[in-house]
């Protein structure tokens, strides 16, 4: 397995600013960037670079995390002006906007198996994950509490990152103090921690399978977790600084982290070693992706660069 850098976005078709996330859509491979210069820019590959198709513009402040449906028709974003959009990709208009309160919303994602448009946002200070339906009221249907600290160690529980399994049974999030929950979708309980982090889990993602989730945090590790049995499978160490992101191949072979120390790793994940590493970002690698073909890899730093990967099993 291996990546091949094709290319950077232009600079007069880049971000303003710091890059710090990016998603696939399900059809059609258009790439989703959201920049600290408030916008979020919808690319297609041309000739092995990528070229802007679309700005999404309505943010106040900078755009944090980027979600695409399974259907492939929208793309959610959340930002820290403490908002949620909702843009259709057909019209390329806006179909929702769900406003927080300040610090009450971080990352967000997409049910894979609702019926409705349904988004988990990571609860930032409320040390929660909250439910909401687009197109209904702006109150959560649900909301999902982290286990009470231990108040001889309390902690800062502020939650950063959510991700819901490909069959939409669990759901997982991380927090500011290590913490990674997993929940039962359908009775919407706690089911348990995984153990292993003690810094904050920036990103997380499931195995195509639903079985294993990987983390990315600040303690310089990824981790690879039997999800059911709550037990640490790989901690996953190389990085100099903080493992910012992770994403996993469509396979489930590979799975690429980014990280504060510029670099982007691809990992074998049957040899649960470091298959190659990447230097062509100069600042720290906010995020990266997969397309659902598996053939293209993105990555986005503070650099303002977009790099696109060619992906060879």
């Amino acid at each position: 397995m291996r990546l091949s850098l094709l290319g950077k976005a232009d600079d007069d078709e880049a971000h303003q600013d710091s890059v710090w996330t990016c998603a696939w859509t399900t059809k059609g491979d258009l790439l989703l960037t959201g920049s600290v210069d408030e916008t979020v820019n919808a690319y297609k590959e041309v000739d092995h670079k990528v070229k802007r198709h679309h700005n999404f513009t309505g943010h106040t402040l900078g755009v944090i995390c980027i979600a695409t449906d399974v259907s492939g028709e929208y793309v959610a974003t959340s930002s820290l002006d403490s908002s949620i959009r909702v843009w259709s990709l057909d019209t390329l208009d806006t179909k929702d906007v769900i406003e927080t309160n300040p610090s009450e919303t971080w990352a967000v994602c997409f049910n894979p198996a609702s019926e409705s448009l349904q988004i988990a946002a990571a609860g930032g200070s409320n040390n929660n994950i909250a439910l909401y339906n687009c197109d209904q009221t702006h109150v959560p249907i649900s909301s999902l509490s982290l286990p009470v600290a231990d108040e001889n160690f309390k902690k800062d529980r502020f939650v950063l990152s959510v991700a819901f399994s490909p069959n939409g049974q669990r759901l997982a999030c991380g927090s500011q103090d290590g913490t990674v929950a997993i929940f039962d979708v359908t009775t919407g309980k706690f089911m348990h921690s995984l153990e292993g982090h003690f810094k904050p889990v920036r990103s997380l993602t499931f195995t195509p399978d639903s079985k294993m989730l990987l983390t990315a945090c600040d303690d310089m590790h990824s981790h690879l977790y039997d999800v059911e049995h709550a037990s640490l499978v790989e901690a996953f160490s190389g990085h100099e600084s903080w493992v910012l992101s992770v994403a996993c191949h469509p396979s489930g072979n590979s799975c690429a982290t980014g990280s504060s120390d510029s670099k982007v790793k691809l990992w074998d994940m049957s040899s649960r070693s470091c298959a190659q590493t990447l230097s062509e970002h100069s600042d720290q690698v906010w995020d990266l992706a997969f397309n659902v073909s598996g053939n293209r890899l993105a990555s986005v730093s503070d650099d303002k660069n977009i790099c696109l990967y060619d992906y060879q099993q």
